[in-house]
């Protein structure tokens, strides 16, 4: 039988992540299953935690919290065969959401004990690996905005109110872009490389990405659109129509490159970073996850 070890980050979701252990460890206990729970003391350390958690002979590292929580396990555990999984815990669960594990945690605990799983593709850009989205310009900016900055809201509520907010100050600069048919001179209002279909709690930025395809799904946003269009046609991202606008131009690839004239901000899964120039390369079906109780389609 699996053993697993949650790695929990207490403060996710506004100390949603921290209120799940009893019924964690409720279902696991009735269940008969060995588990063991770590919480994360800051950012980073569950990193270290879910590295120390693979060598120590767990199979599956469960991040308790959003989806920074499973990108920070997930780079902990990559290369040691160790499974991830992930359960709704934080603002956005993209991840959560793609893999399709259920929102109600005690169901999810039963999907955890059945172990479906399934090998799904892994990126990588600034030694860094990412298992569902990057997002690199305004909508990093919304990010940062939306999990640092604002207490009031969760989910795509924190998100659509850091929107509104950074339409008013954001500046898009110069940038070359390679997806692999040679460099492209544009102004992006953001770059977006998916794996999974949506990031920031919904918002179906590539809404054709497909897992375990071993390619990346591209969308590059130029910002020829003024700020009231913009507001205007915001809503088509959660039903994945925004790729239809002039604006937007839709990739697929296994390699991106791409150049600013200036450091611009990034998101990859919630962690904020920064950089000018950035290199994204894919490994085919490079991670097992474990998945709720039927396939996810994306």
């Amino acid at each position: 039988m699996d053993n697993y070890k949650f790695i929990v980050n207490p403060v996710a979701g506004g100390g949603k992540a921290k209120k799940l252990v009893p019924v964690i460890e409720r279902v696991f206990k009735d269940h008969g299953v060995e588990f063991d729970i770590y919480f994360t003391t800051g950012r980073g350390d569950g990193i270290e935690a879910a590295r120390k958690t693979a060598e120590q002979g767990f199979r599956v590292i469960v991040a308790v919290g959003g989806d920074g929580t499973v990108n920070e396990v997930l780079n902990g555990i990559v290369g040691t065969g160790a499974v991830l999984a992930a359960v709704h815990g934080g603002k956005g669960n993209d991840f959560a959401t793609a893999v399709g594990m259920p929102r109600d945690i005690e169901s999810a605990c039963r999907s955890l004990i059945e172990g479906n799983t399934r090998a799904i593709d892994l990126g990588r850009v600034l030694d860094r690996y990412f298992i569902n989205s990057v997002g690199i310009g305004f909508d990093a900016s919304v990010a940062e905005r939306a999990n640092n900055r604002i207490k009031m809201f969760r989910g795509a509520s924190a998100y659509i109110y850091a929107f509104l907010q950074e339409l008013l100050s954001y500046s898009s600069v110069e940038a070359m872009i390679d997806t692999g048919n040679g460099p492209l001179k544009l102004k992006p209002l953001l770059v977006a490389v998916g794996i999974g279909q949506a990031y920031g709690g919904g918002m179906k930025i590539v809404p054709d990405a497909v897992q375990d395809d071993g390619l990346f799904d591209v969308c590059v946003f130029d910002d020829s659109m003024n700020r009231l269009e913009l507001v205007y046609h915001f809503p088509k991202v959660f039903s994945g129509k925004l790729k239809y606008l002039k604006q937007a131009s839709m990739y697929r690839t296994g390699e991106v490159t791409i150049h600013f004239s200036e450091r611009r901000p990034m998101h990859m899964e919630g962690e904020i970073f920064y950089g000018d120039s950035m290199h994204f390369t894919i490994e085919p079906r490079g991670m097992t996850v474990l998945t709720g109780n039927k396939r996810a389609d994306v």
